[in-house]
């Protein structure tokens, strides 16, 4: 009796998680279109369960604030772009190559035009938000940076980046080419290809490569 009861209590949470999951990203969709629509500033919880069809305790079951939403959508706009990151990387034959991969694909997000469009909306409540969660914050920084790091690593190994402290430079070199996304998106008069030479320009001699 109790292996009967047993599965029914696996079967009944298997089913409430499910349905958790499919509430979270009804509500991240509906945030993320309202987001691009009206802004943050402009979108309310109320305007956010119209548009998923859901009621208030839906939303409060699973986040404790718009501004936890925030993050929720912030967090699903990360992991979309990383996997397209980690394929071009994968497909670098060196590590000076995985290295010109990387800086291309951060400056993409703010020199493309339809990601630089999303970018930007994000770029104005993403700010605050770092403020009210450093914590998460800190570990979208090092997703983006973990994949650099270890190509730095690998450089180190082949000798191609002999002097790279991968994990400070690899924070570096993301400080430095976000920098420049952000001046792109505050309208500065550059194109990516200045861009790309100028964080080259800069990491290339700290690593001891040849420029």
């Amino acid at each position: 009796m109790a292996r009967v009861e047993d599965r029914a209590v696996e079967r009944a949470v298997r089913v409430a998680k499910e349905r958790a999951r499919d509430d979270v990203q009804v509500l991240v969709a509906a945030g993320r279109k309202l987001l691009h629509r009206d802004g943050a500033a402009d979108m309310t919880i109320a305007d956010v369960l119209t548009e998923a069809g859901l009621s208030t305790r839906a939303f409060y079951r699973h986040f404790a604030s718009k501004s936890d939403l925030l993050l929720a959508i912030y967090d699903n706009e990360v992991d979309r772009y990383t996997p397209r990151l980690q394929r071009r990387l994968d497909a670098a034959t060196t590590a000076r190559a995985g290295l010109e991969a990387w800086i291309d694909e951060l400056l993409a997000a703010g020199f493309e035009p339809r990601r630089g469009e999303r970018t930007r909306a994000m770029f104005t409540w993403a700010i605050p938000l770092q403020q009210e969660f450093p914590v998460e914050f800190a570990a979208v920084r090092d997703a983006l940076t973990g994949p650099l790091e270890a190509v730095l690593e690998a450089g180190r190994a082949d000798g191609s980046f002999p002097n790279a402290e991968p994990r400070r430079h690899a924070q570096f070199i993301r400080a430095l080419t976000w920098q420049l996304v952000e001046e792109r998106l505050s309208g500065a008069a550059i194109d990516v290809a200045e861009a790309r030479d100028e964080v080259l320009r800069f990491c290339l001699p700290a690593l001891g490569a040849a420029r």
